[in-house]
């Protein structure tokens, strides 16, 4: 892993659906997880249940990073809708114009993000073979 790749804290302009101020702590006491999905993502759909319920009791900070695929879906009212029917109750920051998902490079969806307390990017997944590659990962920590 290249070592530039840090996240040292959220771009502050960004919205936040579910955030508490622990949640925008980079360095923090406790990983994060980055969950990247968007509405149109079908996979996501398919995988949003299978997180949610797979992150129960995990040692790490869930984050989700809403990813706009058209126009529509930077609107805060749609993915707060979306969010509550999915029982998303996790933080959800809507990266807007893509800045975590460059910083991150992110290069499709669903994918996911360890960073470390001192927010270095320690692992990257995508899929939901990359699902399973992370829980292991965590579980390891």
């Amino acid at each position: 892993m290249k070592a530039e790749q840090m996240l040292t804290e959220w771009p502050s302009h960004l919205p936040w659906l579910n955030q508490s101020q622990d949640d925008l702590t980079i360095p923090s006491a406790a990983y994060h997880l980055l969950y990247f999905w968007s509405i149109s993502c079908p996979n996501c759909h398919q995988l949003t249940d299978k997180v949610l319920h797979d992150i129960k009791g995990m040692n790490v900070k869930v984050i989700g990073v809403h990813v706009p695929y058209i126009e529509e879906e930077k609107s805060i009212e749609v993915v707060s809708t979306y969010a509550l029917d999915k029982g998303m109750t996790i933080p959800i920051v809507l990266d807007q114009n893509y800045e975590i998902v460059t910083t991150c490079h992110v290069q499709g969806i669903p994918s996911f993000c360890l960073v470390s307390q001192y927010g270095q990017i320690v692992a990257k997944t995508m899929g939901d073979v990359g699902w399973d590659k992370m829980v292991k990962k965590i579980r390891g920590l």
